[in-house]
């Protein structure tokens, strides 16, 4: 009897934890496009780190926020939400920003033809 316990415990223990390292994954389905930061961290919580920041000459800026997966995630997954003076102007994995698997920020190029 006592056995059966401890073996119920210990798996109701392990069903916990790995629930646990599951349970955080950045809902993105919360944002959209122009976004401020605080608006981004209401809706899906504070970034994992700054990965990336520039400041430009005329006063504009641009910063790359990375949300990454707990260390033992069934479907580990990192995002990166990346603002343009204030604004949410992109979000998404990180080879998705460069249209490769490289997990490098492209130059930013302010003379874009479109915003």
């Amino acid at each position: 009897m006592k056995r059966r316990v401890l073996t119920i415990l210990a798996g109701l223990a392990l069903a916990g934890t790995l629930s646990a390292c599951t349970a955080f994954t950045a809902n993105v389905s919360k944002l959209s496009l122009g976004m401020t930061p605080d608006e981004v961290e209401a809706a899906i919580g504070r970034p994992s780190q700054i990965r990336a920041a520039k400041q430009y000459n005329d006063e504009e800026w641009a910063q790359v926020w990375e949300y990454l997966p707990p260390a033992f995630a069934w479907n580990p997954k990192t995002y990166w939400v990346y603002f343009e003076n204030d604004k949410v102007v992109q979000w998404g994995e990180p080879g998705d920003f460069s249209g490769s698997s490289a997990s490098a920020v492209k130059e930013y190029n302010p003379n874009k033809s479109s915003r």
